[in-house]
C-alpha cells in the first residue's frame, strides 16, 4: 500500500490508508493497555484490541484491492464485519459485567444477533434473498442488541455501579445507537436502491468505523485506565 503512489484526489485510498494505520495503531495500544489495567478490565480490552487488529487487516487487504483494480464491493466487508462487530457486542458485555452480574445467557443472545445482523444483510447484498428483507431483518437483530443494552439485565448492572463505567456505557450505548445506524442506511442506498458502492458509500463506510470502533476501543481503555489511576 504504501509503496504504491495514489493522488490527494484519490478519496477512497485516502480514507483506506488513514483506516489502516488508525486501527492498527489502535489496537496495539489497546494490547499494550493489557499491561496497565486492572485483572477484570483485562477481557473487556482485549476484545477490543482484537476487533480492531481484525479491522486494521481488512483495511489493509482492501486498500491493496483498490490500488490494483480501482474498484471495491460491500464483500470484502462482511469478512471484517462477521468478526468485528460480534467482539464489539461481547467486548461490551463484560464491560457490563464489571459493574454487576449478567445471566451469560445474554451474551449469547447478543453475540448471536451481532451474527445474524451481518448474515442478513450479507444474504441480501449477495442476492440469496430479497435485499429489502435482508435490510429489514438486519435492523431488527440490531434493535434486539440495543433492547438489551438500554432495558436488559446489562443496563441494570451498570445503573448501580460507579460514575465512569455509568458514562462510558452510556456513550457506548449511544454510538450504537447512531453510529451503526448508517450500516443499513449505506446498505439500503447501495444494494436495495442500487446506487452501487460508490466512491461516497465506501469513505462513509470507513469513517463510520472510526466513531463504532475506534471510539468504542478507546472509550473501553480509558474507562479502565481511570479506575486503575
Amino acid at each position: 500500500m504504501f509503496g504504491t503512489a495514489f493522488p490527494s484526489s484519490d478519496l477512497v485510498s485516502s480514507s483506506f490508508g488513514v483506516a489502516t494505520i488508525a486501527t492498527l495503531a489502535t489496537a496495539l495500544l489497546a494490547l499494550i493497555g493489557l499491561s496497565w489495567v486492572s485483572e477484570r478490565w483485562r477481557v473487556p480490552v482485549a476484545l477490543s484490541g482484537v476487533a480492531l487488529l481484525a479491522s486494521g487487516f481488512f483495511y489493509f487487504e482492501a486498500s491493496q484491492t483498490w490500488l490494483a483494480t480501482q474498484q471495491m464491493t460491500a464483500g470484502p466487508r462482511y469478512v471484517g464485519w462477521f468478526v468485528v462487530q460480534p467482539l464489539q457486542v461481547a467486548s461490551v458485555f463484560f464491560f457490563a459485567c464489571i459493574a454487576g452480574p449478567v445471566p451469560v445467557g445474554v451474551f449469547w443472545r447478543i453475540t448471536a444477533a451481532a451474527i445474524l445482523m451481518v448474515l442478513t444483510r450479507y444474504l441480501g447484498d449477495g442476492g440469496i434473498f430479497n435485499p429489502t428483507l435482508g435490510v429489514l431483518l438486519s435492523m431488527a437483530f440490531w434493535l434486539y442488541i440495543l433492547g438489551e443494552m438500554y432495558f436488559g439485565a446489562m443496563n441494570d448492572a451498570v445503573r448501580k455501579s460507579s460514575g465512569p463505567i455509568r458514562l462510558g456505557y452510556f456513550w457506548i450505548r449511544l454510538i450504537m445507537t447512531i453510529g451503526w445506524a448508517i450500516l443499513p442506511i449505506l446498505h439500503f442506498v447501495d444494494v436495495v436502491i442500487g446506487a452501487g458502492h460508490q466512491h461516497s458509500i465506501i469513505v462513509l463506510y470507513t469513517l463510520a468505523d472510526f466513531v463504532n470502533l475506534i471510539t468504542v476501543s478507546m472509550i473501553v481503555l480509558a474507562v479502565a485506565g481511570k479506575e486503575r489511576f
